[in-house]
């Protein structure tokens, strides 16, 4: 599937050891041991998972994955959204396995450059050695992606293998006028990313969200754990223009991606009543802030913990629903420099129509009154 969609191999760049995803658990195939198993894997249109905790543990039982060989046809996918030619030159955001870096050259050309850059010093030294193996001439540099590769730029395109959150200037400064396609997802949001490909014009960046994907997060922008539930402190009943089922039709738009985006920095859990429980739970937390709004069968509200928190969620559910229930390619994203992190805007429609102040403008004509909860001390 791979060579097919592709049009070329990906063997020569994954290791003896590989991880395939099948009936609920992840199943390691070793090519020393299985070799027409491993073969079989390797062909085929799916994702293998090639290091667990960032090379400190093989543990596929409890380990995070920090590296794959991603789905073939997910990757061509990627490659035609960042528009790659022959004679470009290419700025490639986490080598991996070195694959992607392989398939930018096929396409860039003899005339073309690729620049790869991969933080973890182990998959750099690997990605390169298999990249002289099967012949490619891409350079590939051990270094933080997030600073881009300087001394290659200007780039016409960027292209980023790695979930982000937060992009950095040094993009759009190595890239001024191309093209960066990445796999994005909201700041503090567990949802799974979706491709934006921003057209970068004088350093400024704007792209509608594509398909979802699904990516590891840069080491340094994944999601912070709750290490315990928080103590909200003591509910008050209210009335709120929300009600659970609102609540649980927003989050399951994309797995939670256009929440995020409605309520950014946002992370929050979702109970549904089970048992003997009749209650669902909606659990928020923000830079350090918690908040808890509970449903319960009989119809009775309750809010407790910051009532900023609850007002911005509250106003972002009934946005969502007072505007048709919009999806993600209904967003899209403006981006400017600003910093080391630069500046990130949602808009809704069109590029001149920010979400921020779209949603302002909804909470101050809208019905009703602010919830009742108490503030942290």
């Amino acid at each position: 599937i791979a060579t097919k969609l592709l049009g070329r191999d990906r063997s020569p760049f994954l290791p003896d050891a590989v991880w395939h995803f099948k009936h609920g658990r992840h199943v390691r195939i070793d090519r020393r041991d299985d070799p027409l198993a491993w073969q079989e894997a390797a062909n085929a249109d799916c994702p293998l998972v090639t290091q667990w905790d960032d090379g400190t543990t093989d543990n596929a039982e409890s380990g995070i994955p920090t590296c794959s060989a991603s789905m073939p046809s997910m990757v061509e996918q990627m490659l035609d959204a960042c528009d790659v030619r022959q004679g470009h030159r290419v700025l490639e955001v986490g080598t991996g396995t070195g694959y992607t870096a392989a398939l930018l050259k096929d396409r860039v050309g003899e005339s073309g450059t690729v620049v790869t850059v991969e933080v973890d010093p182990v998959l750099a030294d690997q990605a390169r050695g298999r990249l002289a193996a099967a012949g490619v001439d891409a350079e590939v540099h051990c270094g933080d992606g997030l600073e881009g590769w300087p001394a290659g730029a200007p780039y016409d395109r960027v292209h980023v293998t790695c979930g982000i959150r937060s992009i950095p200037t040094a993009w759009l400064a190595q890239c001024p006028n191309g093209t960066i396609m990445l796999p994005w997802s909201p700041v503090g949001s567990d949802a799974c990313d979706h491709v934006v490909a921003l057209a970068v014009r004088n350093g400024v960046a704007v792209g509608r969200f594509g398909p979802e994907v699904a990516f590891m997060k840069a080491r340094t922008q994944r999601t912070r754990p709750w290490s315990a539930w928080p103590d909200t402190g003591n509910a008050v009943a209210t009335t709120l223009p929300i009600g659970p089922t609102e609540v649980d039709e927003l989050i399951g738009v994309a797995h939670g991606f256009v929440l995020g985006l409605l309520a950014p920095e946002l992370t929050f859990r979702f109970l549904r009543a089970s048992g003997d429980e009749d209650e669902h739970v909606w659990w928020l937390e923000r830079t350090g802030v918690y908040a808890s709004i509970g449903f319960t069968d009989d119809g009775t509200t309750t809010v407790a913990g910051d009532a900023d928190l609850i007002d911005d969620c509250v106003g972002a559910v009934r946005w969502w629903h007072d505007n048709g229930r919009p999806g993600p390619e209904d967003f899209g994203l403006r981006v400017t420099a600003d910093g080391r992190d630069a500046r990130q805007e949602i808009w809704f429609d069109a590029p001149d129509r920010r979400l921020s102040s779209l949603l302002s403008s909804h909470r101050r004509h809208r019905a009703g009154r602010r919830p009742e909860a108490r503030r942290p001390v």
